[in-house]
């Protein structure tokens, strides 16, 4: 499969050289073809008010619709590829991909959807590749303690997903592609299909409200890196998304909605041990997993500029894994975790005068863990039983316009943790815009921040039994709230439409911080790795961020250069699994007349510690994607593309390599818009 869908899609380059296809043209803001309208870009995670980008006081970066579709990312994980200073990593002892953030890791990593939280599937990181992109308008990413906004878990930064709000009459899209690992399939036939995605969205407004529905069904085979051993590293089965708004809009300034949001996993992996005696024993490591979620939720924009946000939010996760051994008739082992999450939050913005605008809000939470197992032939054994977690948050924040070069935004957020009793975590930014130039804008940003982070149900109480691999991670309910201080400083040069630089410079101090460590003692006792959560770490994390985009006739050009430093303040050495080195590189093509968009994406990074010791190595790597879009008519378009062009991978026998999971992978797909 591999080297034919290679072949067709270097044929059908030479095709668009030789054949000019009608042009496809951006439909006018009434629904109707037309000019494309260029759109002032607004973001709202960094104040939680909107704000033209360039005019955010709070640094945000963007990955823009148009981003999405022309890297035909299928899930959030994909669409934040090329984000530039953000990492990705596989979850541990899971399926599925993490955010890092400034050298913060996921647990300190906040991800929301519209402002509202997703309960982690780990216990405390969202795995991103559970978020289907069908209804994603564009994701904000903000760097560094935001906790004076968002609260806990907030330390490293926050990505917003912003979902899409109809603006026309009727619209709709269904893309429909598909792929192969070629060599690399589980299947071992490199021919085959293995990787199956639909996503569907339509959108209907009339008067007095609307409806937007999406909907994406990802579907794998699995993919081995040694086709001679029987273990995968890449999972088989499905995961989809099923995403409702519904809108009641009795005039221009109020919004009553209904959001229903469900997610569905079933997967697996083929996983072996050895046990004396009896050799190499297969199993497959199931994950059956539900989210569903309601939100009933009310905007009303009042004189003057003011506006009122209220919403009500309960979700559940509920989570069964399996170990099932292949050449037994029953499941030997057998996990349920569920998370049931409740929050209200009420928000009141509010000028006043001509230089401020108050931001308040108040905040209700709740959130339960409950976990048992199951084991053949022995009773069921309760490993955690209702355990709750809740709190009460306040926050209030000024943003101040001191004459037409400054600006100022205080702020700060209150938190009483049922556990964890009363704190408060400041924060400051300002934005600075010197006139050094008369038709280049220059923003000078600052921020100083106070990050707070109690310990959530998972590091205090969850149950990872890994037994049937040598280890188990056991929570740790004497475990403190962790503290950190953000220092955040960058310049800013840019003229839209035409170029953008940025220089960031960002340190951050993190105390208590909770890992996990090896327990001899409970190891010696139970003859496994015992390792347990607990605060046994001061952390630094700072670097530079340089990142640019450069637009030209025809091509745009961007780049990101982030150099990381990280230290355990305690032993002096650097933490572990933070390259020192990131580069991400991006080139874009367009030609309007024919309707061709061609896409190249490349990521570097160095090598990075795996051991606290820093004795071990993980090597550097390098990888490139090659995205092709191509308008066969205004409202059709063909696609496909190469990920991971040289096939750069981990070795799968060497357990000290970090390298990308996934080799060469190939595809192709159609998208049709009206």
């Amino acid at each position: 499969m591999g080297r034919v869908a290679l072949f067709i899609l270097l044929a059908w380059i030479l095709n668009l050289i030789l054949f000019r296809p009608v042009a496809a043209q951006a439909p006018a803001s009434d629904g109707s073809p037309g000019e494309a309208v260029e759109l002032r870009e607004v973001v709202i995670t960094g104040t939680r008010t909107e704000k033209p980008v360039l005019e955010a006081p709070v640094r945000t970066e963007v990955v823009s619709r148009g981003e999405i579709e022309k890297t035909h990312a299928r899930d959030l994980k994909e669409a934040l590829e090329d984000a530039p200073g953000l990492l990705l990593k596989p979850i541990h002892g899971k399926s599925g991909f993490e955010a890092w953030l400034q050298g913060m890791d996921s647990d300190r990593v906040l991800v929301v959807i519209d402002g509202e939280p997703i309960s982690p599937s780990t216990g405390s990181a969202v795995d991103l590749s559970q978020i289907g992109t069908a209804d994603i308008e564009r994701i904000e990413i903000v760097k560094g303690a935001t906790s004076a906004l968002y609260g806990s878990n907030a330390m490293g930064g926050v990505i917003n997903v912003v979902t899409r709000k109809p603006e026309r009459p009727l619209a709709y899209s269904l893309t429909v592609d598909g792929g192969s690992y070629g060599d690399k399939n589980l299947s071992g036939d490199g021919s085959d299909i293995s990787v199956r995605h639909v996503a569907g969205n339509l959108a209907i407004r009339r008067p007095g409200g609307y409806l937007q529905f999406s909907g994406s069904l990802r579907d794998k085979d699995g993919y081995t890196l040694d086709p001679d051993t029987f273990r995968s590293e890449g999972e088989e089965g499905t995961k989809s998304n099923l995403d409702l708004r519904l809108a009641w809009t009795p005039g221009d300034r109020t919004e009553i909605h209904f959001k229903p949001r469900y997610y569905r996993e079933d997967i697996s992996n083929n996983i072996s041990t050895l046990a004396p005696g009896a050799g190499e024993i297969r199993k497959k490591k199931n994950e059956a997993a539900t989210r569903s979620s309601a939100t009933l939720g009310m905007e009303r924009k009042l004189d003057h500029g003011g506006r009122l946000r209220a919403w009500l939010l309960r979700e559940n996760w509920r989570d069964v894994t399996q170990q099932d051994a292949i050449a037994t008739p029953e499941v030997e082992q057998e996990r349920t975790a569920e998370i049931d999450l409740y929050r209200a939050e009420f928000q009141w913005d509010r000028p006043w005068g001509e230089n401020h605008v108050f931001t308040s809000g108040l905040l209700l939470g709740r959130a339960g863990l409950d976990q048992y197992q199951d084991r053949a032939g022995q009773a069921r054994a309760v490993e955690v039983d209702g355990k709750e977690q809740r709190n009460i948050e306040a926050y209030l924040q000024d943003d101040i316009f001191l004459g037409e070069q400054w600006e100022v935004v205080p702020g700060v957020r209150i938190q009483d943790d049922s556990d964890f009793g009363f704190y408060a975590a400041p924060k400051i930014n300002a934005l600075f815009t010197p006139r050094w130039f008369s038709d280049v804008t220059t923003n000078i940003r600052m921020g100083v921040g106070r990050g707070y982070r109690v310990p959530n149900l998972k590091e205090r109480f969850y149950v990872f039994d890994h037994s049937q691999l040598g280890y188990m991670v056991l929570g740790n309910n004497e475990l403190g709230p962790e503290r950190s201080d953000s220092y955040q400083l960058g310049i800013e040069f840019a003229r839209p439409g035409d170029f953008r630089a940025e220089i960031h410079l960002f340190h951050n101090r993190i105390r208590n911080l909770i890992d996990t460590n090896l327990n001899p003692d409970k190891s010696a006792q139970t003859g496994l790795r015992i390792f347990e959560f607990q605060n046994v770490a001061r952390a630094l994390t700072q670097g530079v961020e340089i990142n640019g985009n450069l637009s030209l006739e025809s091509f745009d050009i961007k780049g990101g250069y982030t150099l990381l430093d990280s230290e355990d303040r305690d032993t002096g050495k650097t933490l572990t699994e933070r390259p020192r080195h990131q580069v991400k590189l991006g080139f874009d093509y367009e030609d309007k007349t024919r309707g061709t968009v061609l896409t190249l994406r490349g990521v570097y990074q160095s090598e990075e510690f795996i051991d606290a010791e820093n004795l071990l190595e993980s090597p550097a790597w390098t990888t490139w994607d090659v995205k092709l879009t191509q308008a066969v008519s205004q409202r059709l378009k063909v696609f496909g593309g190469i990920d991971n062009l040289t096939d750069e991978h981990r070795d799968p026998n060497d357990r000290d390599d970090f390298r990308p999971r996934a080799g060469r992978f190939v595809y192709l797909g159609v998208r049709i818009d009206g």
